[in-house]
């Protein structure tokens, strides 16, 4: 990559003739869409969070590029496709020649800050007794598998709580002592991961004084495992948990991939999916708490109304629909389409909601036009600002899905004059417009869903002969957007 030119910088309130926005990421992990109060019927109790969509944008459309956390994460904070910046699955390190929106806001004079989970080193290579590289970000303090690694939580709870290690970590599940998907917390809330990052971003704030800033709290929950206190899973009474969706059957004509998947990931019981569900709910209403403590701060502060807040997830979970849990290649909406809610009175109309596609790659580049600043080339992403404040600008007609399987060294780039992209191995790429979603795996396998007869996802009519025209459309489409967006920069995707 190009050596980058910064912006100026103005470091100081005083030093800059008009003070820009705070800007706040809250992200949660492994969140759904539908896991929020104000995108259901409200049975998932989400009371800060619905607030804020309520005096913001909810957008109804937000799906991420990947279905696993470090290539998304890498995709959510770059405004780049995972085979662009090099990302394309998990355990693969994000490369520190990547532009992200944290040193773009850097060079334009904010302090930037990474408190929780970033996901952007391999957690199994990284030197823990080094400093965390940078990425843009002023301030790190990380920890991204919380109780796991010696990390910044495990040293804070070895100062302020000694002896507590074991009973904030997640133990390795072969132990066989805990659940491998949930459990209750065992220790004093306040020393929860969850609470731990809220009170890191509360003192990044409070440490910026008159700095403009940018912060990204990075919570863990609702990512398996679900340990939230018992005093929230006791809102989820067993008896009332909604059943996961699924049909008898419907992994019959899906590919070998999809249903190995689903096989070796769903729990063994009915009963063992009920309670996976309680504790998911029960972990998304403990993070919407501490994210609620967090927007009150900046509320009681007034600072709220001059911040840019934005809450999203990196992507979702299956929950036991489709017959399976977690997240995977078969990019169901279940783990793609996540929460996202925008909030700045100070430039964008409250009370609204926003249906239109919006892409993992867009968050950069929306976030640089709300900000007016200049989007760098690099991005592959647009920004949908416009359409977030009312404009009548059109809006995205489809959505790229991606993931390369880490063992490949090189995808030919090239669009063939055939009908298949050149894939290997499990990777899988997917494109959904309003009317479809088409998927197609590394040995030539494909999906065809229609979207508005059957949003569950549940039929398979990639080989339905009334559906062929559909299925050319999709396939066309697929590579037109894989032309479209292929940096030639980048010829090789992932390696181990």
């Amino acid at each position: 990559m190009a050596k980058r030119t910064p912006i100026a910088r103005k470091r100081g309130g005083a030093a800059m003739a008009e003070r820009r926005p705070n800007v706040l990421f809250l992200t949660s992990d492994q969140q759904r869409f539908d896991c929020l109060g104000v995108n259901s019927d409200g049975y998932v109790q989400t009371p800060a969070i619905d607030r804020l969509a309520a005096e913001g944008v909810n957008l109804t459309g937000c799906y991420v590029n990947n279905p696993v956390c470090a290539p998304s994460r890498a995709t959510l904070l770059t405004g780049r496709y995972p085979r662009n910046h090099g990302v394309t699955s998990n355990g693969i390190a994000l490369s520190e020649d990547e532009l992200t929106v944290a040193q773009i806001l850097s060079d334009a004079g904010y302090r930037t800050g990474n408190l929780g989970k970033l996901h952007f080193v391999p957690l199994g290579t990284r030197d823990f007794d080094r400093p965390h590289p940078g990425f843009g970000f002023d301030v790190h303090v990380n920890a991204d598998e919380p109780g796991c690694f010696p990390d910044d939580y495990i040293r804070w709870i070895r100062q302020v709580a000694p002896g507590m290690e074991d009973k904030v970590g997640i133990p390795h599940p072969i132990t066989g002592d805990r659940s491998k998907h949930y459990w209750d917390f065992e220790a004093p809330e306040e020393l929860s991961y969850t609470a731990w990052v809220a009170d890191q971003t509360i003192g990044f704030i409070d440490a910026a004084g008159d700095t403009p800033w940018f912060a990204v709290a990075g919570f863990y929950l609702p990512h398996a495992p679900c340990n939230p206190p018992a005093e929230y899973v006791d809102r989820y009474p067993a008896s009332g948990v909604p059943p996961p969706d699924v049909v008898p059957g419907e992994l019959d004509d899906k590919p070998e991939m999809v249903r190995y998947l689903a096989e070796s990931l769903l729990p063994d019981t009915d009963e063992e999916v009920t309670q996976y569900r309680r504790y998911y709910y029960a972990s998304c209403t403990m993070i919407d708490h501490h994210c609620g403590r967090v927007i009150e701060h900046l509320r009681r502060s007034g600072q709220l109304d001059n911040t840019i807040v934005v809450y999203f997830s990196d992507h979702g979970d299956a929950c036991g629909d489709n017959y399976t849990l977690g997240k995977h290649q078969a990019h169901y909406d279940s783990f793609m389409k996540v929460p996202m809610a925008w909030r700045w009175p100070g430039g964008l109309p409250g009370g609204r909601t926003f249906e239109g596609f919006f892409e993992g790659v867009d968050l950069v580049p929306t976030l640089l036009e709300a900000l007016s600043l200049p989007i760098p080339k690099p991005v592959d992403g647009s920004s949908l600002w416009g359409q977030l404040v009312g404009g009548d600008g059109p809006g995205k007609d489809c959505v790229l899905m991606e993931y390369f399987d880490p063992g490949i060294e090189e995808v030919v780039h090239e669009v063939p004059k055939a009908t298949r992209y050149t894939l290997s191995g499990w990777s899988v790429l997917t494109l959904i417009d309003e009317q479809n979603k088409y998927w197609i795996d590394g040995e030539g396998n494909e999906i065809l869903y229609d979207r508005k007869a059957d949003p569950g996802e549940h039929v398979n009519l990639a080989g339905d002969p009334a559906h062929s025209a559909a299925l050319g459309r999709m396939r066309k489409a697929l590579l037109v957007k894989l032309a479209s967006t292929y940096d030639r920069r980048h010829r090789k995707l992932a390696s181990v």
